[in-house]
């Protein structure tokens, strides 16, 4: 009885509500996918920041490193006498590839790890690029002043790449 009452006052329908809901559900269904898959790339694009940032901070901890152990070489000699030492190399030679480059034999000298997040800690290397002026030109001079020409040193600090995380590598010229 209540069935056939009911029955009189609405029409069939023909299933469109049914078919708008369904439309409607998989439109918000695919906007959440998306969202999630954007967060998800925010996500790893904020990781790897990190990462970049702590490899950074390790190569410029390095970069200190080897200033001071150049800051406080014994003189006579001074910082020149460390060539031939692990990680201290003569005037490079421009027919030759980069020593910092990737693939090239070196000795890299481990610097003291100050993120112990990181795999792979920071490494440096030290050149000596000969004896430049400073201030410049004034090897020019008739009579060059005293300490016009000075040991100047490349520096070079990495911290070597591991699958998924960054690589970053630092150089910088010191003289004393």
């Amino acid at each position: 009885m209540v069935y056939e009452s009911f029955s009189k006052h609405f029409p069939k329908q023909q299933g469109a509500a049914l078919v708008v809901s369904l439309l409607l559900l998989l439109a918000i269904t695919l906007l959440a996918v998306t969202n999630m898959k954007r967060t998800s790339v925010q996500e790893k694009m904020t990781g790897n920041l990190y990462d970049r940032q702590l490899a950074l901070q390790q190569a410029e901890a390095a970069l200190l490193v080897a200033e001071r152990i150049l800051d406080n070489a014994p003189l006579p000699g001074g910082p020149v006498a460390l060539i031939n030492n692990a990680g201290f190399y003569a005037i490079p030679d421009p027919t030759q590839p980069d020593r910092w480059a990737p693939g090239e034999l070196v000795t890299w000298v481990d610097a003291p790890a100050m993120n112990t997040g990181l795999a792979n800690p920071a490494r440096y290397i030290v050149e000596y690029m000969d004896d430049w002026p400073f201030p410049p030109n004034c090897d020019r001079a008739t009579t060059p002043p005293v300490g016009c020409l000075q040991p100047t040193f490349r520096i070079t600090a990495r911290v070597p790449a591991t699958p998924g995380r960054a690589e970053v590598t630092l150089q910088t010229i010191w003289r004393r």
